[in-house]
Formats: structure tokens, sequence, C-alpha cells
């Protein structure tokens, strides 16, 4: 006999084997104990979690010669069949390539036909999602009252396309995708029953790569075996498969903590001659850091993680000690950026740089609030991080010398009622000129494209008018009192001072207009338009009446 495929030669063949499913096992168990097997089942989930494989077991039970039993025999000449696939009395199906009515015409004649040496005659139909409408219909009325001797087993990966008179006919279960662990301890199985030596972090990756389909996890070792055998590096076997390993997320997990902007860097360069997918790797990196991200908030949920190894574990714990959760959510929201934008690119690695080096060179400042105490050291770094900036330089010490004299600092707020900003003015407000503004203004609206480009592009249609009491007046046409409504948005006007604030340590306001002396000129033009029009007819009417010796005659009506 020729080479079998993992997947073939350890697929289950009883109930026992079957991993990850047991409620769907134990329902089927207790069906046939006692006595309730019904004429259709539905079998629906994830490919390769099992759904073929436990309606040829089901199959097995039913018509075992010493049952109908949970522990089919393996020897009657049933169960032989079954097996083999050789059963003339279990029919596999393939709905995607039997779809048309014509098969289930056939289908139905050969239903009325007993059993050639079986207790019952079973029709296991696969992806049943792809038979044609007409299909369900001309099955419709044999699925609602089949012969005796007749089952029927159905499997599917979209039960959402079925039609709903066939789902009311059959007994559902629906199959879940399986927990790593699982998935490590049937490779770990199947490793030691081949006698083959493989690295335990190795297998981790594999059943990481699976996403929950045990058959896939087979098919990644089997594929994985012969490069084992040529005795290679565990770097070159994990480059072959083309997954990540833990060691490399790890390495760049450190690294964008550390804010190492060259290391990070050259570490996705790294992981891009090595033929591994960014994309993958993004999904990867953001799942390790939702693992430090559990570590710091449930330690006790973390302890009984099964998806990353125990080194892993370890280190992942000890790192989540030295960052903070704001940290932690501010590098997974930019990951996800990155995965938006790259749709927009068509490619993963500019978004991906961008997001680690806009991480990395974030201020660490503090937040300020009323009752706050800085060290002296926390100070220091505050104004060493602010020097690149003159005017956050002046506000950070104009603060630290309130701080120092004991002084309360006023907090600015502002609230929108009808329209209008209260103004409330903050301590920096002498340090902020009209030119500075205007000056800032394009590096401004650059700074909302990178995440709101329509708001950045709503802004160019506006003139900056006046900035007094640390109210900045922004001036749009009158054609465009569309931008002006979205821009003047509650959530809008905070982003935008957000980042006058967190860009340029400048405490703006904004306040936006509509340009009334356009108005008023378009009104004087319109009339002034009005005027010529009438006189201009005037002028005609007379010419005419000059022409042809004419007069205006009225008529009383």
């Amino acid at each position: 006999m020729g080479y079998v495929a993992f997947a073939l030669k350890y697929r289950p063949q009883n109930f026992d084997e079957v991993v990850g499913q047991e409620k769907v096992v134990t329902a089927l168990k207790n069906a046939i104990l006692k006595d309730r097997i019904h004429h259709a089942y539905l079998f629906s989930g994830p490919r390769g979690v099992g759904k073929t494989s436990l309606a040829r077991i089901f199959a097995k039970s039913l018509n075992c010669e010493k049952g109908p039993t949970i522990l089919p025999c393996e020897e009657c000449l049933s169960c032989r069949e079954i097996t083999k696939g050789t059963s003339l009395d279990v029919v596999e199906i393939d709905g995607a390539s039997n779809r048309g009515i014509d098969e289930i015409r056939e289908l139905r004649e050969t239903v009325k036909l007993s059993s050639a040496h079986s207790r019952y005659k079973i029709y296991i139909i696969d992806e049943v999602h792809m038979l044609t409408q007409e299909a369900f219909n001309a099955l419709l009325k044999t699925l609602e009252e089949p012969p005796p001797h007749v089952k029927f087993i159905f499997a599917t990966t979209h039960p959402q396309k079925i039609l709903p008179t066939i789902l009311s006919r059959c007994q559902k279960f629906q199959f879940n995708l399986l927990p790593i662990e699982k998935i490590i301890n049937k490779l770990e199985a199947i490793v030691k029953k081949e006698g083959i030596e493989i690295d335990k972090s190795i297998l981790y990756a594999i059943a990481r790569s699976s996403e929950g389909s045990i058959r896939d996890a087979e098919s990644l070792l089997d594929q994985l075996v012969p490069v084992i055998m040529s005795k290679i590096k565990i770097e070159d076997v994990i480059s072959f498969l083309g997954i990540i390993d833990e060691d490399t997320l790890n390495k760049m997990v450190k690294f964008i903590l550390e804010k190492d902007i060259t290391l990070a860097l050259d570490f996705i360069q790294q992981i891009i001659d090595s033929g591994k997918d960014l994309g993958i790797f993004t999904n990867a990196l953001i799942e390790h850091f939702r693992y430090i991200m559990i570590a710091k908030v449930s330690p006790k949920t973390f302890a009984n993680l099964f998806q990353i190894s125990p080194f892993t574990k370890d280190y992942l714990k000890k790192l989540s000690e030295s960052v903070t959760i704001e940290d932690i959510l501010k590098i997974i929201d930019l990951l996800i950026e990155a995965k938006e934008l790259s749709k927009k690119l068509n490619s993963i690695r500019i978004p991906l740089e961008l997001e680690i080096v806009k991480f990395s060179s974030s201020n660490r400042g503090m937040v300020l609030s009323k009752g706050n105490n800085l060290t002296s050291s926390q100070k220091a770094n505050s104004r060493e991080e602010n020097n690149n900036n003159s005017f956050a330089s002046k506000e950070q010490a104009s603060i630290e010398n309130s701080f120092d004299k004991g002084l309360d600092i006023k907090k600015v707020e502002y609230h929108k009622e009808d329209g209008d900003i209260e103004e409330v003015v903050g301590e920096d407000s002498n340090f902020i000129t009209f030119d500075n503004l205007k000056e800032k203004w394009e590096e401004v609206i650059s700074e909302i494209s990178k995440t709101k480009v329509s708001l950045a592009s709503y802004l160019r249609e506006a003139v900056l008018e006046s900035f007094n009491n640390n109210i900045l007046r922004v001036v749009f046409p009158k054609k465009y009192s569309f931008h002006k409504e979205v821009v003047e948005e509650n959530k809008n006007t905070r982003f935008v001072e957000g980042v006058f604030l967190n860009k340029f340590g400048m405490k703006v306001r904004l306040k936006c207009l509509i340009n009334k002396e356009e108005e008023a000129v378009n009104s004087c033009e319109d009339d002034t338009k009005k005027l010529s029009e009438t006189k201009d007819d005037n002028t005609f009417i007379d010419e005419l009446l000059d022409t042809f010796k004419g007069n205006i005659y009225t008529e009383d009506v």
C-alpha cells in the first residue's frame, strides 16, 4: 500500500476518536442509546472540523451487525465497507458536482429500493448548500416522508444558504473550531506514533496557523515531516511553512515596546526577506498584544490560555508588568489602523511601518489635571521631550512653574450651545498669535489627513479669519456650508483642537462661520443683474417703436 496522508491515516473511526466536538458526539450517542434516531440530520460548521468523518462514524454505528451501537465492531462486513468507502448502503454524494434536479430525481428513484445487506440505507450529501433551488424542491417530499429504512445526513459549511423548508425537516448540529490545546494533543499523538522528533514550538505554530481546523493542522504537519528529516534549522522550517513563530513575534513586541524604530523597521525587512506574509504577521502581532493586554488586566484568564507556549506565556507576563494598559491599547489601535489603511494602498508594509514609527515617536508626557503631583525627574523628562517645539516648551514650563508655586491651573473647557463657544482663557494664551496659527495651519491639515481624509479636505476650503481669547475663527464660503456643518460637529471640532494641542502644544478652540460678506455681495449682484435685464428690455422696446413708428396703447379690462 502506498503512502497515506496524515489527514486520512489518522481520521477518526469511532466516537471516542473525534476531537473537539463533544456536544455533538454526546447527542448522537444518546440518540442511538435511546432509540430516537431521526430520519434527517444536518451537520454544519467550518472546514476540517470533522463533519464528514462523524457522518461516517454515525452511519457505521447504525449499520453495524451488533448495532445500532455507540461502539462499532470494525470487523463486520458493513463496518469494513464503510471504512473503505465501498458500501452500497452508505452513499456519499458531492453536492457541488451533483447539484441539479436530474441527480436528485435519480436519488428519489433509488430511495425506494431496499438496502443491500445493512439495516439502513444512508445518504451522506456533502456541501449540500450547493444544490439548486429546483433540486431542493425535488428532494423536499422525499425528505419529509422517507421510507423507514432511509436516513439522510447533510454536511455544509454554509447552512444559511439552505432553504428553510429543508432546514425545518432536519435535526441540526453545529460543529465548532477546535481549541489550540486539542489540536496540539492530536499532533503530539501523531508525532509519537510516527516516531518523529519535532520541537514543540513548531507544533504551537502549526496549531495557530490551522485556525481551529484539525485537518489543516494535520496537512501542515504532513508537509513539514520531509523537511524535518533533512535536519535543517527550525528557522528554515518555519520559513518553509510560511507561518509566524512565537520567537519572531516576541522580538517584534520587544522592539515596539522599547520604541526602537531602527530595529523594528530592520526586523520588518527581515520578515519580508524570509518570504513571510506581512498581513499574516500583522494579524499575529495584534493577537500577541492581545495576550499582553489579558495578562495585564486579568492574570487568571491569562494563566488558563493554551494558545501560546509556556515559555512565551512567561515572557509576555513579564512584559505586561513593565507597560501600561494605555500603551497596549494604543498599539493595538494603531495596528488595526494599519490593516484598514492597507486595503486602500493594497500594501501592508507602508501602513505597518508608519504606525510603528508613530507610536515610537509619540511623547511620553503626562496628562495634567487638578491635584496632580509631578516628581522632579518626571518634569525633566517632560521638558526634554518637548524641546523640539517652542510653544509646547513654553506651555510646559509655565505649567510646571505653577505647580512649583502651588498655583491652581485653570482647566480649559468649552461648551457648544446654539453654535457658540464659551470663551475660557487658559494659562498659555499669551504664547499663541494669529501669525503662529497661520504658519501651522497647513501642517495641522496634513496631520488630520493621516486619520480623517474627508475632514482635512473640508478644512482646506476654509480661511482663517481671526484668533482672540483662544478662539480661532475659520470662515467657509457660502457654497461650502455643508463642509462647515460637518467640521463643527462636536467630535470633529474636538479632533481638530486635539491636533493643535498634541502636535504643537497650542490650546485652541475652533469656531466655524459662513462668509456673510459673500452673501451680501451675491445678493447685490443679483439685484444689479435684474435691473440690467429690465433696462435692456426697455431699450429694446423703444428701438422697436422708433423703427415702426408705433405707439403703446393700454386697454382697461
